[in-house]
This record gives structure tokens, sequence and C-alpha cells, in this order.
């Protein structure tokens, strides 16, 4: 794969919805060009479908993550076909080991995950070996190589990723800060410094200009900013930064409502985004036709609409991406690494530093003898070697295991390519 395929690879993570456009623009592609090669991608099946990652971390109860180890042979493929129709199993790699084959499933809730357990006992029951295991999460730190320390979008990374949505063709663009603001004493810090005009009598706007490049911001009172001159090749997050400094705002103050609770209607259109795409991303008008044929529910477009940004504020949706296939983007070795700790009172201290590794795509606490259970994919094999002497160069390890995955029956390959 050439250096720009991957390059478009890696720009499909957004944590906004997809945009031709905006992702074009930031490859210096013209819309055109990046379709065609976004095309080559679908046709060599390198792209399979787009989808989002879920936070496990949601109200009112969090995603269940459950691992599953088995022992099988090549001689009850019906066992994986039972499994295959469960419809929580998000990954089934068949591994070296004592087990021969591991899944992955995610629930809703532990009452979904009871009720499974019980249609997983009855296959187990069907097997030759009857040997299987099932793993508990306490905690997940990071899944498909995002973090879940940061997660909810900041008012700054809202307001670049709308200014980067926007049509900047258009003569004015307006962003929305979402609180009241006080103009005169936007006034008083800027007054030395800036071009200001402000008549509240004749208008209440208050109208920054600028010479070099040509533009104006007016702000409102209700935290509105209208941006005019704002052009295709414009440097959205130095605009926005000069924005918070003018007005006085925090950049990093965070958007979310801390009390927002997901209901089924929510659950249910994080279910549609996540395996209902295609080659393409789907509508907001799509997802209420789908509510409509499948689950005979009448939800219109807008209501979509306006529960996917409180999905994406509130940092429900971690992002936007596609499932692609790893090994024809150069990721040749896939491990399940068990990691024990000298000190059990450091997993957390251990696992804050492990997530910044790259290698390390998800994270885990477990409740086993290996308390941290990670998934590394890595280029070649050799990288895996190195990866190991970096990690025991650490005097916090005691002893690790690991699975080599043979092959991916499930793929779960919608990690973030760094």
């Amino acid at each position: 794969m050439n250096i720009q395929s991957l390059n478009i690879l890696k720009n499909l993570n957004s944590k906004s919805k997809f945009s031709a456009s905006k992702n074009s623009r930031k490859l210096g592609l013209s819309r055109q060009t990046y379709q065609n090669k976004l095309g080559y991608l679908r046709k060599d099946r390198i792209i399979t479908n787009f989808t989002i990652n879920i936070n496990p971390d949601i109200r009112p109860n969090n995603l269940k993550f459950v691992m599953l180890e088995i022992k099988t042979n090549p001689k009850e493929p019906e066992l994986v076909n039972e499994l295959l129709k469960i419809s929580q199993l998000r990954m089934l790699d068949g591994i070296i080991g004592d087990f021969s084959l591991f899944a992955l499933l995610i629930f809703k809730s532990s009452r979904e995950y009871y009720q499974i357990l019980n249609t997983i006992d009855k296959i187990m029951a069907k097997s030759y070996f009857k040997k299987y295991q099932i793993i508990d999460t306490i905690k997940v730190f990071k899944t498909n190589g995002i973090s879940l320390r940061k997660t909810r979008m900041s008012l700054k990374e809202k307001l670049i990723d709308d200014l980067e949505n926007k049509d900047p063709s258009k003569n004015n663009v307006i962003v929305e800060l979402k609180e009241r603001l006080d103009l005169n004493e936007i006034i008083s810090r800027n007054k030395e410094k800036m071009n200001i005009e402000f008549n509240p009598e004749k208008f209440p706007g208050l109208l920054i200009r600028f010479e070099s490049p040509t533009r104006s911001f007016t702000i409102f009172e209700n935290g509105k900013v209208v941006i005019s001159g704002l052009k295709k090749d414009s440097k959205i997050e130095q605009i926005i930064e000069m924005i918070f400094k003018i007005i006085g705002l925090k950049p990093d103050k965070k958007i979310a409502d801390t009390e927002f609770e997901i209901d089924d209607i929510d659950f249910s259109i994080l279910h549609i985004l996540r395996d209902f795409q295609g080659s393409r991303p789907i509508s907001t008008y799509e997802i209420s036709k789908i509510f409509k044929n499948q689950f005979q529910m009448e939800i219109s477009q807008s209501t979509v609409h306006n529960r996917i940004k409180r999905l994406e504020n509130n940092g429900n949706i971690l992002n936007y991406t596609v499932n692609f296939s790893p090994k024809k983007v150069g990721f040749e070795g896939k491990y399940l690494l068990r990691i024990k700790p000298k000190n059990p009172s450091k997993y957390d201290e251990l696992a804050k530093r492990l997530d910044s590794n790259k290698y390390i795509t998800d994270l885990f606490r477990i409740g086993e003898q290996y308390g941290l259970f990670a998934i590394v994919r890595v280029n070649k094999i050799e990288d895996y070697a190195d990866f190991m002497r970096n990690l025991y160069n650490s005097e916090d390890i005691e002893d690790t295991f690991t699975n080599f995955v043979l092959d991916e029956l499930i793929s779960h390959t919608n990690f973030i390519i760094f």
C-alpha cells in the first residue's frame, strides 16, 4: 500500500461523520480524486465498511466486555457457526496455546450478558473437549487504539470539527459557543490591539476586522460567532484559537452533559451506526427508515440527527471509522498478551503507561493472575520481539503470557493507525 492510500485510511478516523469535502481538503486532493482513490480501496477490499467505536463507559449502565477462550478441533466447525450467530460477538480469533479460539463479546447490560451466557453454555455442551473459560473485564483502558482517559469532546475540538464541516466558499460561516458572552468585557480586553466596531443601537453584534488575512468576526451575546473571509486553505485550528483568545474562554472546557443517560433509542442508533453501514456511510434519513422497517418505530430524521449530535458531544461515540484488512495495510502480526506487574497495587498506574503504546490497540483489567490483557498489533513479527524487550525494560513487569493469532475469523479491525 502506498503512502497516499495509507493517509486516506488514517484520515477516515474522525470524531464526526464522514465528509468527503473535509477529508479531501485535509489531504490536499480534489474531491473527485479523493473519491476515486477511496473507490480503489473498496474495490481491493482494503476497506470493508464504515462503522463507529462506542464508548464502554456510558450511562446508566456501562457496556460489558467479556472474553471467551475455547478448546476445539477442526472436526467441529458447527461450533464456530453457532458462535457466529451470537450478535454480541465482536471478535473471533484462531490462536495457538491451550485454547484454540478466542472470542470477544460486548453486551449493553449485565442482564443481556446472563441471557446469552445460557446460549454459550448450550453451544459448549456439544463440543468434544467441553473446555472453555469466560473472562470478565473489570475495566476498559483502551479500545481500538483509543484511550478512554479522555473521551468527551472539548469545546475547542467541537468547534474545529464544526468549522471543518462547513463550506468555506460561503461568505459567512457560523460557530456556536453555547454560552452567553459579555461583549463589553470582550471590548475592554481587546480594544488596544484590534479594530473593533460596536453600536448596539444599530446592530447587536460586535465586529472585529483583520486586514491580513482579510477576515472578520461578528460576536453576539448568545454565543454565536460569524466568521467572514474564510477560505479553503484557512488554518481552522488557528482561527478557533484566536476566537477563544479574543473571548477569553478555556479551550479545554468540556461540553458533555454529565447527567446524560442513553435510552433504548440511543442504543439502537449506536447499533445501526456500528453494524448497518456498508461501503459508504449511512445517512440520518436511512437510519430513520431502518427504525421504521426493522424496529417498527417512527423516529424522524431530525430526531436521529439531534440524538447523534448529543451522543458525539457526550463522548458516547468515540469515533467514526472503517473496518479494513490489517494484512493489506501491513499489519502482519496480532497477539493476545497477558501482563502481570510486580506490585499488584500498580495496575492502574501501569495501564496508564501502556495505553500510550501505539502497538497496543486494546487494554483491559481482568480478574485473573495476569491482571492486564492487551491486544497487540505489529507490522512485522520481529516488531513483537522489540515490543516485548521494551516492555521488560520496565522494572514493573514480573511476567507475561502470549497467544499468537493464526486467523481472524471475525475481524475487530477499525483500530486507529498511527
